[in-house]
């Protein structure tokens, strides 16, 4: 069975490119310039059913503004919550669906930046 981890990861990330009006990253490149999204880290748990295996992931992703107050922060999460209950097709494995279970904003100690955080549960198959 093909495990769908690499195949996921970069999907989601060409979906979310798509559907944010700002970049969004795996890694952050040097002098970026605000607003971005990062894709900060994983977790993924085994998920079985009888006859197949089921994985359960937690994407975790940042939002960082530098424009004065939480409204972009807000509106690019707004855009992320769309690929609420959609799927997309994957180069290996199915995915089954995918959720976005928290939404959260804060103001940075600098108190220039707003950070916006977004957690998406996916569940995958294996082909």
């Amino acid at each position: 069975m093909a495990e769908p981890t690499k195949a996921l990861h970069k999907a989601l990330l060409s979906q979310l490119n798509s559907i944010c009006s700002c970049s969004v990253y795996d890694g952050v490149p040097q002098n970026v310039s605000y607003p971005y999204v990062v894709m900060d880290y994983t977790i993924s748990a085994n998920e079985d059913y009888t006859n197949y295996r089921v994985d359960r992931r937690f994407y975790y992703l940042s939002i960082w503004s530098r424009s004065p107050g939480q409204a972009e922060v807000m509106g690019i999460i707004e855009e992320i919550d769309a690929i609420h209950n959609t799927t997309f097709s994957l180069d290996t494995g199915l995915m089954c669906s995918i959720r976005v279970e928290r939404k959260e904003t804060n103001r940075e100690p600098d108190n220039l930046t707003f950070q916006g955080q977004v957690t998406l549960r996916v569940l995958t198959t294996h082909s």
